[in-house]
Formats: C-alpha cells, sequence, structure tokens
C-alpha cells in the first residue's frame, strides 16, 4: 500500500530496482470498501460543498472551488481476510468527500501516484500489469498503457500536468525524461545515480535531482544548468524531497561515515548549503530526518524511527528534538503529507496489522480533524496525494 510514499519513505533501504517491484507489490494489493463509516450522499445533484462526513458524487465536485486543502485518497474498509471495492474519493478541506472511482474487490486496485496542477487528471501505476494509469477524474474515465522504455511515472510535470516525468532503470543510473500522456518519450532530461530521485520547481521550469555531489539544477528542456553540492555527502545519497521555496530546495542527505539522514536547504544559485538539522547520532530516538515543514509553532521534522516506522519531532533552536505524539494513533507511525498554516495533514497508523487513516492535526494545540477514519483491521487510507503540494512546500 501506499504507492505514492514509497519513492520518498523507502529508497534508502532498498535499490531502485527493488523499490519498483515494492511498488508494484504494494499497488498490487486488493482493494476494499469505504463501509468503515457512516456516510450520506447530498440530496443535490449539482456541484455542492460538502460538510464533514457527508459522501457525494464526482459530479457534485465545486471544481472552482479544488485547490490546496484538498486531497485524493484511496481508502478500503476490507480487511486482510474480508476484500471490499477501493474506493477513491476527492476530500475537502472540511472533510466532505467526493467519490470519484471505485475499483471492484476481484480487481487490484493501482497505486496512487499523482495529481495533475490543472485538477483534473490522477496518476497510478498497476500493480497486477506495472501499467501506467490516468483517470480523469470529472467523467471517471480511466486509460491505461506503457510509458516508452518500461518507465515508471513518478509524477506530473509542473505547473498544469501536459507531462508525465517518468524513471527508466539503465544499468546502474536513473534516467529520467518527459513522456506524452499517451506514454511516448517526448524529451530526455537528465541521468542521475541509480537510486536518485527528481522533484519539479513549482513553475515546471527547472528539476533538483540527484548527482553524485549533493543535487544538480536540471532544465525542464533537457540538460544540467548547474551542480548543487552538499559538504560530505555520500555518492548519489542526496534526495531532494521538495521545494523549501522558489530559490532553495530541501533535501534529506546521507553524510559519509553515518548511518542517519539529515535535512539541508540547497540554494539552486551554487551558494552552499545550509544544514537544517544537526547530524543525528546511533544514541538518538530520532534515527534520520528526512523532511521538515516551518509552522508557526515552530520547525518540525520527519524522522526515522524503528522497525520501519515515520515519526513527528519538534526541533529546538540547538538542535534538540521532543517527539509529536498523535492522539488516537497506534504505534506513533505517522506521516505527514503535507502542510497548511498551523496544522499537518497526516496519513497514520490507527490500528493492526497495518490500518491507516487520514487526518489534520494542529501540533501546537492538539486539535484533530479526522477526513477518513479505519476502525479494527481495515485496511484504511492506501494512498493520498495533497493537491500541488507533495513535492513544493505552500506559500
Amino acid at each position: 500500500m501506499f504507492a505514492n510514499f514509497l519513492p520518498r519513505w523507502r529508497r534508502r533501504a532498498v535499490s531502485i530496482a527493488a523499490l519498483s517491484a515494492v511498488t508494484l507489490a504494494a499497488a498490487a494489493v486488493t482493494g476494499t470498501a469505504a463501509s468503515g463509516f457512516v456516510a450520506h450522499a447530498a440530496a443535490t445533484s449539482g456541484p455542492t460543498v460538502l460538510a464533514a462526513g457527508q459522501t457525494g458524487s464526482r459530479a457534485q465536485v465545486p471544481w472552482a472551488s479544488v485547490g490546496p486543502g484538498w486531497e485524493l485518497a484511496e481508502y478500503s474498509a476490507g480487511t486482510p481476510a474480508r476484500h471490499l471495492p477501493t474506493m477513491l474519493y476527492l476530500v475537502n478541506p472540511a472533510g466532505g468527500r467526493y467519490l470519484v472511482y471505485t475499483w471492484p474487490a476481484r480487481a487490484s486496485a493501482p497505486g496512487l501516484v499523482a495529481w495533475s496542477g490543472d485538477k483534473t487528471r490522477a496518476l497510478l501505476i498497476s500493480g497486477s500489469s506495472g501499467q501506467t494509469e490516468q483517470l480523469t477524474l470529472a467523467t471517471g474515465k480511466l486509460t491505461t498503457f506503457t510509458l516508452a522504455g518500461h518507465a515508471l511515472p513518478i509524477g506530473y510535470t509542473r505547473p498544469s500536468g501536459l507531462n508525465i516525468l517518468g524513471l527508466q532503470l539503465s544499468g546502474s543510473s536513473s534516467r529520467f525524461a518527459r513522456y506524452s500522456l499517451t506514454g511516448q518519450r517526448v524529451k530526455a532530461l537528465v541521468t542521475a545515480p541509480q537510486g536518485g530521485w527528481a522533484m519539479y520547481s513549482s513553475n515546471g521550469t527547472e528539476l533538483a535531482v540527484t548527482s553524485n555531489r549533493g543535487l544538480q539544477l536540471v532544465s525542464n528542456r533537457g540538460g544540467v544548468i548547474r551542480q548543487l553540492p552538499v559538504p560530505g555527502t555520500v555518492t548519489g545519497m542526496c534526495f531532494p524531497e521538495r521545494w523549501w521555496n522558489s530559490s532553495t530546495v530541501l533535501a534529506s542527505c546521507l553524510a559519509q561515515g553515518t548511518a542517519e539522514d539529515r535535512v539541508w536547504l540547497v540554494p539552486v544559485s551554487g551558494a552552499r548549503p545550509a544544514a537544517l538539522t544537526p547530524q543525528r547520532g546511533p544514541g538518538s530516538q530520532d534515527l534520520g530526518d528526512i523532511d521538515a515543514w516551518q509552522l508557526p509553532s515552530g520547525l518540525y521534522t520527519q524522522g526515522l524511527g524503528a522497525c520501519g516506522t515515520v515519526r513527528i519531532y519538534k526541533q529546538a533552536a540547538n538542535g534538540s528534538v521532543t517527539p509529536v505524539m498523535v492522539p488516537h494513533t497506534t504505534g506513533n507511525n505517522v506521516r505527514v503529507v503535507t502542510v497548511a498554516g498551523p496544522r499537518m495533514l497526516l496519513n497514520a497508523r490507527t490500528g493492526c496489522p497495518g490500518s491507516r487513516s487520514l487526518l489534520w492535526f494542529n501540533p501546537a494545540t492538539h486539535a484533530e480533524q479526522w477526513l477518513l477514519r479505519a476502525t479494527g483491521e481495515q485496511f484504511g487510507v492506501e494512498g493520498v496525494v495533497a493537491y500541488y503540494s507533495i513535492d513544493n512546500a505552500l506559500s
């Protein structure tokens, strides 16, 4: 499950070849239905702004209102012992949800990869065939194709999603290219070390990509603009997580002689990067930082925990961290999807063996707003992409 998270959270532990296998296997988990919560459809048939707990159809989506604070989420209320259909919901900031597509229980639901900036399309990858799938959200039309060279789809181009960003494995290298919306290769962009990653700027003119020395700034027209070295980084082990702002990339990098990642702010001008988090040691409760967000209440990091968990920490001015505990979750295994104002959108474990739920959470006040909540052994939220913010900081 969580196909859209795998590149960001597992790439240090597996080779890119293994990553593709893990992604496809994760997406192949049989889907389940949204019967785990009470849902009541809106009475009207036209565009409707639904309140928390209300469920409507894709015909009721108020497209003019869709923007930051909205998310696409795959939800399933089945359990390992009982498979049910998988639902794809468009969820508004209040918690109202619109059912835009359903996969039957007998089918393997594809993994959610990205959402186009023009709001119209979702990008998915099929676990059963490895093919790319694209869903037109307003109509429910699903098309299936293969990216040229059997490349893996990893996102849409910015700002509107006119092309697909693909990753092709070639020996010890990762080749990034733009592909058309039907799978033809449009433009080769750059070659990076195996396991490398790429993130578009919000205007789509440039990408930050893994390099042998840290990062490299790449043109959307193809070719390297400049190298962005990060001091002391292990070759090919620096990953762009998202753009911190229009001139700076937030990257998680592994330093030579260490086993714990730290987060850097890397100026795209080529100026010297600045470490945002200190180098954690083997005795730290934080086993390495892979992301960070500046909220009004302070600096928060996404840190690695024991047994493959991910956790939230608040970092003090001296670099020390305090765990942020999210009430009504299980095992302190919480993934930050995005932030908006004082709140975080969380994909949190809420049951066993792996149930996940989606909620907004204010780490300063501990106020919660649950959007999709799994109970018992339900699979819950199997994938989520926030509108235009999974790889770019909100302004």
